[in-house]
C-alpha cells in the first residue's frame, strides 16, 4: 500500500472517529442553533429586506470566525494528544505508515469535517440573503474562502499545540484559553499600545468581515485614531495583509507540527 493511500485510509477512519464520538453531529446542532438565532433575531428586531444586501450577508459573516475557531476546537484540539492519553499511539505508531501519513491521513479528516461545517453555515448565509433581497453579493463567496483558509491555517495551529501534551483535555482547555482570551488580550493591548498585532491570527481573521466594507472590496481605512490627547489607533489588516500571515501560520504551523510528531516517542 503507498504512503498516499495509507494518508486516506489514515483520514476515512478519523473521519470515522468523529462520527462515533458524536463531535460532527455536535457542531452541527451548534451551527444550526446559531443559525436560528441570527435568523430569529434579525427577523424579530429588524426588517432584513429594508437593509442593503451587504448588510443582510454580513449578519452571517460577522459569527464565521469564532464558528471556525469552535470547529478547530472540536476536530483539531486533542487530535495528536488523544493519541498518548489513550495510548492508542502504541497501536498506530509501530505499523509500518509513515508518521507523515498518519499526521496528514487525520489533518486531511479534520479539515474536511471543518470544511462541511463552515459551508453549511455559508450556504444558509447564501439562502438567507437571496430569500430577501433575490440576489447574494460576490464578497460573501469571498469571505467563504477566507473562512476556509483562515481554517486550514488555525488548524495545523491547533494540531502544533496538540502535539505539546500527552491530556486531550488539556490541550483543549489550553487552545480554547489561547483563542479566546490570550489573543484577544494581545490584540487588544496593541492596539492600545499603538502597534498593529499583524503577528496575531486572530487579528487577520477580521478580513472575514472587512470584505463588505466599503464600495469596494478592501475600500477600508487600515487605521483609525480616536479620542483626542490620549487617543487609540484601531488598525484594520488588509485583505491581502490577512491572508498573508494565514498562510505564515499554515506553513510554520505544518513545518513544526511534523517535526514535533516525528520525534515525540510513546511514554
Amino acid at each position: 500500500m503507498s504512503d498516499v493511500l495509507q494518508m486516506l485510509v489514515m483520514a476515512k477512519y478519523q473521519f470515522k472517529s468523529y462520527m462515533r464520538a458524536k463531535r460532527l453531529y455536535i457542531i452541527l446542532l451548534i451551527t444550526a442553533l446559531v443559525i436560528a438565532l441570527i435568523v430569529g433575531v434579525n427577523s424579530y428586531f429588524g426588517n432584513p429586506s429594508e437593509d442593503t444586501v451587504k448588510k443582510t450577508a454580513m449578519d452571517f459573516a460577522n459569527f464565521a470566525p469564532t464558528l471556525v475557531v469552535l470547529t478547530a476546537l472540536f476536530f483539531g484540539g486533542d487530535a495528536i494528544a488523544s493519541e498518548y492519553q489513550n495510548k492508542t499511539g502504541y497501536f498506530l505508531l509501530p505499523n509500518p505508515v509513515k508518521r507523515w501519513a498518519i499526521l496528514w491521513g487525520k489533518y486531511i479528516a479534520s479539515l474536511l469535517a471543518g470544511t462541511l461545517i463552515v459551508s453549511i453555515y455559508y450556504i444558509a448565509g447564501t439562502a438567507y440573503t437571496y430569500y430577501f433581497h433575490n440576489s447574494v453579493p460576490i464578497e460573501l463567496g469571498y469571505s467563504y474562502l477566507y473562512a476556509l483558509l483562515f481554517l486550514a491555517s488555525l488548524m495545523w495551529f491547533t494540531y502544533l499545540f496538540s502535539s505539546f501534551f500527552k491530556s486531550g483535555a488539556v490541550a483543549l482547555t489550553v487552545v480554547a484559553i489561547l483563542y479566546f482570551f490570550v489573543f484577544n488580550i494581545v490584540d487588544g493591548v496593541s492596539q492600545i499600545a499603538g502597534v498593529e498585532p499583524w503577528f496575531s491570527i486572530t487579528y487577520a481573521s477580521a478580513i472575514l468581515t472587512l470584505v463588505f466594507e466599503g464600495q469596494h472590496m478592501g475600500d477600508y481605512a487600515h487605521s483609525q485614531t480616536l479620542g483626542h490627547g490620549l487617543s487609540i489607533t484601531i488598525y484594520h489588516p488588509y485583505l491581502w495583509e490577512g491572508c498573508v500571515i494565514m498562510l505564515s501560520y499554515l506553513l510554520i504551523s505544518a513545518v513544526l507540527t511534523m517535526v514535533i510528531f516525528n520525534r515525540r516517542e510513546m511514554k
